[in-house]
């Protein structure tokens, strides 16, 4: 299932911090959406979700599978939440229940959403452990007995547990390390393409989003800046806000976590970039 976002406006206490924002992810495609923080990307994925406060205003059109969100129902919401669409947040330790352990928190999409027995959930739960890499007996654990790469991999498995066809993945690797960071997305990617869904994957790293798509957008100030093919876009940056963001992403990860590709594009970014940089201050002597 896909998403259709056309002229996307969020305001908070009467000031826009969205600004008309077009960006579609078609069915079976990763698309990134990258963005400096405060620049609107989380704000974008809450309402693809209805997750917005009531007191934010939103308007244009954000179709999920054809059905239109701004403005939908609770009941409609609910509906699509957790049966069709999935959400991985930035920090599973606050987005999971304390109290839950792992397996109960996994098999409550399952109770809310679809009929079946105790032992069907309790296989499915079983079966999705495995297939993010958890033992067996991490079902019986709490969150705070799990470390921080343990922790997302619950919130994978809680997203999909009901076998969503579109996956919001807001920044889930910004708190772990480098390492784990790999790890985490490619368990994402793997998972993702296995069941022929979706993605938006939001992120401020460029290093990351060439690991976890193919397409990006590039958001700055609540405005799209420059999108395109994702190696493509990195190879040929047009916009300064997207090669300062490039530039971040480079000082900030650790190069041996980078992809081929992306090290090269990257370093073609920044070799531009320096060219330019000299060329200024060519002018300016």
């Amino acid at each position: 299932m896909g998403v259709d976002i056309r002229g996307l406006r969020i305001a908070i206490g009467g000031q826009e911090i969205v600004h008309g924002v077009d960006l579609t992810v078609g069915d079976g495609e990763r698309v990134g959406l990258i963005g400096s923080s405060g620049s609107g990307k989380s704000m974008i994925a809450r309402a693809m979700l209805g997750l917005l406060p009531p007191d934010v205003a939103v308007s244009g059109s954000i179709s999920l599978g054809g059905t239109e969100v701004v403005g939908a129902s609770d009941r409609t919401l609910a509906g699509l939440r957790g049966r069709y669409t999935g959400m991985v947040f930035q920090n599973p330790g606050a987005s999971l229940n304390p109290v839950l352990s792992v397996g109960k928190q996994i098999e409550l999409p399952l109770r809310l959403h679809y009929d079946l027995t105790r032992a069907e959930r309790a296989d499915r739960v079983r079966a999705m452990l495995d297939k993010v890499g958890l033992p067996p007996d991490v079902e019986g654990k709490r969150p705070h007995e799990l470390s921080g790469g343990q922790l997302q991999r619950v919130g994978i498995a809680t997203a999909l547990i009901t076998s969503p066809r579109l996956i919001v993945a807001d920044e889930p690797t910004t708190a772990l390390d480098s390492i784990t960071q790999r790890q985490i997305v490619d368990l994402l990617v793997s998972l993702v393409d296995g069941a022929g869904a979706s993605m938006l994957f939001i992120t401020h790293d460029f290093s990351v989003l060439a690991r976890a798509t193919t397409r990006c957008v590039v958001l700055d100030e609540g405005s799209v800046v420059e999108t395109g093919e994702t190696a493509a876009l990195l190879a040929g940056l047009q916009d300064e806000r997207t090669e300062r963001l490039v530039r971040a992403a480079r000082a900030l990860t650790l190069h041996t976590a980078w992809p081929d590709a992306t090290r090269d594009a990257s370093a073609a970014a920044s070799a531009q970039v320096s060219a330019r940089e000299c060329d200024e201050a060519e002018v300016r002597a």
